[in-house]
């Protein structure tokens, strides 16, 4: 086995320091970039729906944001999630409840909207499961 002098312990030991502290910072950054869920006014969705093939239904529901946010007059965000129960999950965040209103409408009406939420029926069940939770940010 190989010894090590006390200088290259000494360089070793400075070397994994380093590198240490550069993954510290580095995490501490990337936590320092998150930005708030919502601001005051905002209507924030949560769903769920306890679906039979989850992996289907977030494909569908990932295509579905896709094209909310390419087509909807109406702007929000939206993400796909996993309830902690194993249910499919999607976090809608609108401007206002005006704004929530006027999606909602537009949901409705569009065609491949519906068409997406069909697909999500035929991988998770029957929409009468889907449940959603509304916050409004104060």
């Amino acid at each position: 086995m190989k010894r090590l002098t006390m200088k290259k312990l000494t360089a070793h030991l400075l070397v994994a320091w380093f590198a240490i502290f550069v993954n510290q910072v580095s995490a501490d950054d990337h936590q320092g970039k998150i930005s708030p869920a919502a601001s005051t006014g905002q209507i924030v969705l949560v769903y769920h729906w306890p679906c039979a093939d989850l992996n289907r239904g977030l494909s569908v529901l990932r295509d579905m944001i896709a094209y909310e946010s390419a087509n909807s007059p109406h702007k929000y965000s939206a993400v796909p999630a996993v309830h902690e129960d194993g249910a499919l999950a999607s976090i809608d965040v609108h401007g206002s409840q005006k704004s929530m209103d006027l999606a909602i409408v537009w949901q409705e009406k569009d065609e491949t909207w519906q068409f997406y939420l069909s697909e999500m029926a035929s991988a998770c069940g029957s929409v009468d499961d889907l449940t959603v939770k509304a916050l409004e940010i104060n």
